[in-house]
């Protein structure tokens, strides 16, 4: 409201000005060639350390745009976001069997979903280009080359984030290293191993130039960007620089997992892992060691936009009928709205869990898979909800509780599937399983299996033998710490698994998936638009 205000009183004092100039002067090359001083543009805004704050907060926010959130390109929703975080891949697929990814056979390059996450990609490309090329400026004015260096770094960050999903959605893409001020249709593929070799350059600038604190988890650090060093070295095999990078985290005493209960509601029924999702409690000033670096949302904020991970990855509870026909399950704080964008597989429900019933991530208060009526008029008030073969594929499967916030939905319970709480990008558990891949690549067994049952300990669930550990069962111990916080389709690829394990473990996506669909096509909108050179298609398209 108070920047509404603003520019409306900005506005009443340039369009006089404006309509004097229109009336009483002709078309001079002055009054052409005006440069504008009574309002933000790049020129007069990429100044000084302020203005490119100013900058950083847009690129922070579209950054998160890649989470849950509505995009910055209108047809995207919250729903075809779940293409990075699991649906079509081993852990979920959408309940409309022809919906995007869940069925490949529509996947081609004039789907507007393919469009959409390419130009959102690169919008992040493009914002962090203009604040990489202009912090150079002759007439900017920094405090220091550290100040500028810190700015650049996390510019820097993000541009390599979105070529980490660039590269492993599309393959080879067109590198573009800096601010773009004229028309070009002329760009060409890359070969991915450039990309990576770019990302990898990015990554250690900001390695370098990040600040090392790291007080709340909102703002890049520099683990954030040895997190993503370790994993794009062990892109590159390079397994002993991949182990320094997360030892570098792990070593840092500001970092560790949760152990024991904290933050806001400990006098609640739950466990650690039940505490980490919290409402609050991913914030590092709540206790939280773990937090290594969170997407930030705020109820009723400007700029604090909404988490619509209940939304998407919870049943359809309130379609639940009782057997005297009427609603069984009634919104409220406890459950939430959701409605299922992405439907688990089997796999996720139950047979992905080697300890069932020890495995504090499985426990009753992380996985609800027993519904009551909780419908007061009804004469089975109180009574648990049956799973029928109409019921269950939609309306009342397990419901994963990192997913919402029981007791604690700011807005009341009518939230349309709407949470605020911050979601994790980067967390000590994910470092270790990290550390653990690059051990596996390097040969020791023990080691991996070592970093494993770190995280299996916390858990309480029974250790792996070191014998057991493979990239499949690293693959698998993701899936069971990180469901819904990793880019899931990221990871199975860059692992060469996803057509292996969505056809292996997705009964709905895997039948209509070939080999060539690990890559999307290049949108058919940017082949045509670039004219003065080819921008080749993937194979299979």
């Amino acid at each position: 409201m108070k920047q509404m205000i603003n520019f409306i009183q900005l506005s009443r004092r340039i369009l006089p000005c404006m309509l004097f100039i229109f009336l009483f002067s002709s078309c001079s090359e002055d009054v052409l060639d005006e440069e504008p001083k009574d309002f933000l543009a790049p020129n007069n805004t990429f100044v000084n350390k302020a203005g490119f704050d100013a900058g950083l907060t847009a690129l922070y926010a579209g950054a998160r745009e890649t989470h849950m959130t509505r995009t910055r390109e209108p047809g995207l929703l919250e729903k075809e976001w779940e293409v990075n975080y699991g649906q079509g891949a081993d852990i979920g697929y959408h309940i409309d069997e022809k919906s995007f990814i869940t069925d490949y056979s529509v996947v081609n390059s004039s789907n507007g979903t393919v469009l959409n996450f390419w130009r959102t990609y690169y919008s992040l490309v493009k914002d962090a280009n203009i604040l990489i090329s202009r912090a150079d400026g002759e007439n900017v004015f920094w405090e220091s080359e550290e100040e500028k260096n810190e700015i650049i770094a996390q510019a820097k960050f993000f541009r390599a984030y979105a070529y980490r999903t660039l590269t492993w959605f599309w393959g080879d893409v067109p590198i573009i290293k800096e601010e773009i001020t004229t028309p070009k249709l002329d760009f060409v593929r890359n070969p991915a191993s450039e990309v990576i070799d770019f990302i990898l350059e990015d990554l250690k600038f900001a390695s370098e130039n990040l600040p090392t604190n790291n007080p709340h988890g909102a703002r890049l650090s520099k683990a954030a960007a040895d997190y993503l060093l370790a994993e794009t070295y062990i892109v590159k095999e390079q397994w002993d620089d991949a182990i320094s990078s997360v030892n570098r985290i792990l070593d840092d005493s500001q970092y560790d997992l949760m152990r024991n209960r904290f933050g806001s509601m400990t006098d609640k029924p739950g466990d650690v892992y039940w505490d980490l999702f919290r409402l609050g409690n991913q914030d590092r000033s709540s206790g939280n060691r773990e937090n290594i670096f969170a997407w930030q949302y705020e109820f009723n904020v400007d700029g604090g936009h909404y988490n619509a991970q209940e939304r998407a990855w919870g049943p359809f509870l309130e379609r639940l009928k009782t057997p005297d026909n009427m609603q069984a399950i009634l919104k409220n704080d406890l459950l939430g709205r959701p409605v299922v964008f992405i439907r688990i597989t089997p796999w996720v429900e139950s047979e992905m869990w080697d300890d069932f019933d020890n495995d504090i991530r499985n426990s009753e208060f992380n996985v609800k898979r027993e519904f009551l009526i909780n419908n007061p008029e009804s004469a089975f008030f109180g009574e648990v909800i049956e799973p029928t073969e109409d019921n269950y594929v939609r309306n009342m499967f397990p419901y994963y509780q990192k997913f919402t916030h029981p007791y604690g939905h700011p807005q009341g319970y009518d939230t349309s599937g709407r949470i605020y709480t911050d979601w994790y990008v980067f967390r000590v558990a994910g470092a270790y399983l990290l550390r653990a891949e690059a051990y596996l690549g390097k040969g020791d067994l023990g080691n991996a299996a070592r970093d494993i049952n770190t995280i299996r300990d916390r858990a309480g669930a029974l250790p792996v033998a070191a014998a057991d550990v493979d990239i499949d069962y690293i693959l698998d111990e993701r899936a069971r710490e990180l469901l819904g916080e990793e880019d899931r389709r990221v990871i199975l690829n860059r692992t060469g698994k996803l057509v292996e394990r969505t056809k292996l473990y997705n009964p709905v996506s895997g039948p209509t998936m070939q080999d060539f669909h690990n890559l999307f096509p290049i949108p058919q909108a940017e082949i045509d638009a670039n004219k003065e050179a080819e921008l080749t298609q993937n194979s299979g398209y």
